[in-house]
């Protein structure tokens, strides 16, 4: 229980720092031009969930070894 917890919170802040990494690099760093907006922004709104999906795995993981071994 505690470790699903701590996952979700470390996956909100992973979330928010990212969201403000993201935000930093569009705004600050990139030439203002709308086509490398519309190929920055749709990449970097996508690859956060590969990270994410590895975690979301590895709680499920621990929770179902969890179950099995609570029902034998």
């Amino acid at each position: 229980m505690i470790k699903n917890l701590t996952g979700y919170v470390l996956f909100f802040i992973f979330l928010g720092f990212y969201a403000a990494l993201v935000i930093t690099i569009g705004t600050d760093w990139l030439p203002d031009h709308p086509f490398v907006h519309l190929l920055y922004y749709p990449f970097v709104g996508l690859i956060w969930i590969y990270p994410v999906i590895k975690v979301m795995f590895w709680l499920k993981r621990k929770r179902d070894r969890l179950e099995n071994d609570g029902g034998q």
